[in-house]
């Protein structure tokens, strides 16, 4: 929902390559958020075959009550952990997420 958000529409394959998913987890995925009533598909107008995904008044309803919620996990989460080590663990994440992005290819 996050990506879905902040990019106000976005296609399936769009949303599986920032999620560093393949592209049938993502249908799987916004099949039951649509099923829900979090999101709306539709066609593109150059190819009907492109899903472009949008949130609903509900899907952002329920990002935005939850937001609070994730910054606040967050926060819990790293409260005793310095800056420093904070930016070591990003560094080593990027570094698996673009290893793991190798890995698909």
């Amino acid at each position: 929902m996050y990506y879905i958000y902040t990019s106000g529409s976005i296609t399936q394959r769009e949303l599986a390559d920032k999620m560093s998913i393949k592209e049938p987890s993502v249908v799987r995925l916004v099949q039951k958020l649509e099923s829900e009533g979090f999101l709306h598909r539709s066609g593109t107008h150059a190819d009907k075959r492109v899903k472009q995904l949008g949130l609903s008044d509900k899907g952002v309803q329920i990002y935005l009550d939850l937001l609070p919620v994730a910054e606040k996990f967050k926060d819990d989460m790293i409260t005793s952990i310095s800056e420093e080590d904070l930016q070591t663990f990003k560094n080593l994440l990027s570094v698996m997420v673009e290893n793991a992005s190798k890995e698909r290819l």
